[in-house]
């Protein structure tokens, strides 16, 4: 059964309010941690990675450059008894820095793919943390405002509400005039009761 609300104070408003706000700056710093990730993360792959890939590219083909010269240099030499010397180690260095240029040159071409697909996923996570931002910037707040509404038409209700009333609402139930007060139906049966009693006595006399 509803039996009212009972208003007391308004300390479990506030403390909504109090969490609804904490939320929110929560919330907002998250949001704002996550885009500048991302905005980041986006600028990296479309310049500075592309950069760095790109200069080590050059400096391990320039690399590579100098590995089989030395490569040629040592095959066209000849020992004492005439016979070419060993490469096996220049030739262990070429097939190094030959794989490092390779890497590089994978490294590159899959910065610049991923740049394109990025900006298609950073599309997508914007429109994603829309109705978010939406929800933080302008639901929480509102929520905020109509909880400051509420606490202060409660303390209001609560400082001039029914306390200061109960003076004046027992002063008008006092005065209320007799019409308006319900009759005693008990006292009215048992009444009727006695005067029908009495006027079957009376004609019993009459009919002897």
């Amino acid at each position: 059964m509803d039996q009212g609300a009972h208003l007391r104070d308004t300390r479990t408003i506030m403390a909504a309010k109090a969490i609804l706000t904490k939320a929110a700056r929560g919330f907002a710093t998250a949001i704002e941690e996550s885009r500048s990730d991302a905005e980041r993360f986006g600028m990296w792959l479309s310049s500075e990675g592309p950069t760095y890939w790109e200069r080590q590219r050059r400096q391990l083909t320039e690399k590579l450059n100098g590995d089989r010269a030395a490569l040629f240099r040592k095959e066209i030499q000849m020992t004492a008894d005439g016979r070419p010397p060993s490469t096996v180690d220049e030739r262990r260095t070429v097939a190094r820095t030959e794989q490092a240029v390779r890497h590089a040159e994978h490294c590159l071409r899959e910065l610049r793919r991923w740049a394109i697909e990025y900006q298609r996923v950073l599309a997508l996570f914007r429109a994603g943390m829309g109705p978010l931002s939406t929800y933080v910037d302008q639901v929480i707040p509102a929520s905020v405002a109509s909880l400051n509404r509420m606490g202060e038409a409660i303390d209001s209700y609560l400082s001039t509400g029914p306390k200061g009333l109960e003076p004046e609402l027992d002063a008008i139930a006092n005065a209320a005039p007799e019409s308006l007060q319900l009759p005693d139906l008990r006292t009215d049966a048992e009444s009727s009761m006695r005067r029908g009693g009495s006027k079957d006595s009376t004609e019993g006399h009459r009919d002897e």
